[in-house]
């Protein structure tokens, strides 16, 4: 399963954040590049890209291959983005979400929260009554918080990513079907070449084998003077 050039960008972004961004289009536009390139066409210090490769090779979203500098004999490392790893990686994120947000639903659904009308603060029920339902900011006499929209937000926002993660789930069902569909058909032309071999081989070694020629049967003539024996005595 593969996601958009896009959001991948986005995930990436989430994990490294804005300063990344730079390092992220540079991996999203070629493999295998060293990590000197990467800092001379992102223009940061090797030891700052060295650091975002290693948080992404942390949450395996990135490869890597070695090779020996002859000259100066020092290893240079490759580079290059695995997007099968960033998809699987949010889908992560994504269902790490819906879990907080019935958690949080949860909450909403079971606590009573005040708040600040001045200072926007928001406690719960026992929380505001440590402070005696006085905003621990500026003094304010808390009311009580009224959730309804709060709480039909945050059912929507799970409706939505549920519909999304099945989405997500279907392409890639898709996607291991296709790829269990086209190993089979390989594995069926290669039983097809091979029964083909063996059939034509067995013809062959048929039409070579050599026909066995009879050998003639000698037959004894009879002598003269036994023929003649013969007929004397008859007379």
């Amino acid at each position: 399963m593969r996601l958009p050039p896009k959001k991948i960008e986005e995930i990436l972004i989430t994990v490294l954040g804005e300063v990344g961004k730079p390092l992220i289009k540079e991996l999203m536009s070629k493999q295998n590049i060293s990590e000197f390139d990467l800092a001379t066409r992102t223009n940061k210090d090797i030891k700052i890209i060295r650091k975002l490769l290693y948080v992404l090779y942390n949450h395996n979203l990135v490869s890597f291959t070695r090779k020996k500098d002859k000259q100066k004999g020092w290893y240079i490392y490759y580079w290059t983005l695995q997007p099968e790893s960033v998809s699987f990686s949010y889908v992560k994120m994504k269902r790490e979400l819906v879990e907080k947000l019935k958690e949080q639903l949860a909450s909403e659904e079971k606590e009573l929260f005040f708040v600040c009308p001045k200072e926007g603060t928001r406690l719960t029920f026992d929380q505001a009554m440590d402070f005696e339902f006085h905003c621990p900011e500026c003094g304010e006499l808390l009311g009580q918080d009224d959730n309804k929209e709060r709480i039909v937000g945050i059912r929507t926002q799970i409706g939505q990513l549920g519909v999304e993660l099945e989405e997500l789930m279907q392409v890639r069902k898709n996607r291991r079907k296709e790829v269990k569909d086209k190993r089979k058909a390989l594995v069926a032309r290669k039983k097809k070449i091979v029964k083909k071999k063996v059939v034509k081989g067995k013809v062959e070694k048929k039409a070579k084998v050599p026909v066995k020629k009879e050998k003639p049967v000698a037959v004894k003539k009879a002598s003269g003077k036994s023929v003649a024996k013969t007929a004397s005595k008859k007379k």
